[in-house]
């Protein structure tokens, strides 16, 4: 056997570049369970990690703030991952919903795209449409745990979900109870705290004032319209009583349309409004502010009608830039964060979602929050069909958003802006 050729040793920049990465691996032995909200790095190379990208809603503001409650509501249900695969680690991003679809397409260009994506239900179907993430395999035996009106709110065109239901974010009624010792049940008991001089803020927001047409009993006709079935006149007059609930109460000394969201929950933060709609996930936000001032209830009704909440899906999505391991490791997570016991403790623990996985029990005994939030769920499935057909970036919401705002400042009549508004439902999106 002739001499052995010595390995010829690599260059200096290669050198740096392994020493570099040998800091990287040494790093990331010492990192915390879960590593703070910011900018996936890199680092693809990294053995063991899972990258997962959160998504924040335009009426939320991503600050220190966001970027704990996020980690917080995740903590818990990893770290009991982690016992069963001690050798996984999560690294986390959070981006606006209404950018993620850009932000997607740029890292995916790079190769950077993250394993999961834990997002709103519309959004999942955005980036599935655009090729942004994959369809979600899952089993027949492991649909039926979900709502199945949840789920068609997930299908894409082609019928493959778009994401693997996770929580549930309801709408509620948020009050001062320092002021309003009882929260109005009812949209007449609504107007009545107004003239006793309780002011009430609403948000021009659509889907934050959707619960209304639930209680005014325009939601058949609602549903029947955006399917293209002319209303028949009962329907239609339906629909001119929302309207024209919204304009009388737009009269009213004490009720202030705001718009937006954020808007009245600043002034209800400072103590100028006594009474607005709210998400549960805003909760820890008031209550730090309010203290033990901060009342919970569902939405108020009507007469015989139920309010019409949009209870807001939160999926994990797949990302398309795993590697076999990574895609392995995230399907596990997903599986796992949708399982009885992480249900209840991901529930339990934020007080602000609710578990997408129908056959978990909340103890609704014990917690009037979480009483409030299960009836608001339950209001909200009413609305699943129509939310199906129209979603969040449907191209008509900006259309029905100005013809509200025109009514609530008196510039349509109720009947008038009924004629448009079946105009605009039965256009194609």
């Amino acid at each position: 056997m002739g001499q052995l050729v010595p390995p010829m040793a690599p260059p200096p920049a290669a050198q740096k570049a392994q020493r570099r990465r040998n800091r990287l691996l040494s790093l990331l032995g010492g990192l915390a369970l879960v590593a703070p909200l910011g900018g996936c790095s890199a680092g693809r190379e990294w053995p063991n990690v899972v990258y997962v990208a959160i998504g924040a809603n335009k009426d939320e503001i991503i600050d220190a703030e966001l970027k704990q409650e996020s980690r917080d509501r995740l903590e818990e249900a990893i770290a009991r991952f982690r016992q069963i695969h001690p050798d996984t680690h999560f690294q986390f991003s959070i981006y606006r919903e209404d950018q993620m679809v850009e932000v997607m397409r740029r890292r995916s260009r790079s190769g950077l795209a993250p394993d999961l994506l834990l997002v709103n239900g519309d959004t999942a179907l955005r980036l599935r449409q655009a090729g942004l993430v994959d369809p979600f395999p899952i089993r027949k035996d492991q649909l039926a745990i979900f709502n199945e009106t949840e789920l068609r709110r997930l299908r894409s065109p082609d019928g493959q979900l778009a994401g693997l239901p996770v929580l549930v974010q309801t709408e509620l009624s948020c009050f001062n109870r320092q002021r309003l010792p009882e929260p109005p049940a009812t949209l007449q008991e609504l107007l009545e705290a107004s003239a006793n001089g309780h002011p009430i803020g609403l948000s021009m927001d659509f889907y934050y004032l959707f619960w209304i047409v639930g209680s005014t009993g325009a939601l058949p006709a609602m549903d029947r319209t955006v399917l293209g079935q002319p209303p028949n006149p009962a329907e239609r007059q339906a629909l001119t009583g929302w309207l024209a609930w919204m304009q009388n109460a737009s009269n009213q000394q004490r009720v202030t349309f705001f718009p937006d969201q954020p808007t009245a929950e600043a002034e209800f933060k400072a103590g100028r409004l006594d009474w607005i709609p709210c998400r549960s996930t805003v909760l820890p936000q008031l209550r730090r502010v309010m203290g033990s001032a901060l009342g919970v209830a569902p939405l108020p009704n009507g007469e015989g009608h139920r309010a019409s909440p949009i209870n807001r899906l939160r999926v994990l999505a797949l990302g398309r830039s795993s590697s076999a391991e990574g895609r392995r490791r995230a399907l596990a997570f997903s599986f796992y964060a949708v399982n009885p016991l992480t249900q209840r403790t991901l529930t339990l623990g934020s007080q602000t979602v609710l578990p997408a996985n129908r056959f978990v029990t909340v103890p609704v005994q014990s917690s009037q929050v979480l009483a409030a939030m299960v009836t608001a769920a339950n209001q909200g499935l009413q609305a699943n069909n129509l939310v199906t057909l129209v979603h969040n970036n449907d191209p008509r919401i900006p259309r029905l958003q100005t013809l509200l705002t025109e009514l609530v400042f008196g510039e349509r009549s109720p009947e008038g802006a009924t004629t448009e508004l079946i105009q605009i439902l039965q256009a194609r999106p």
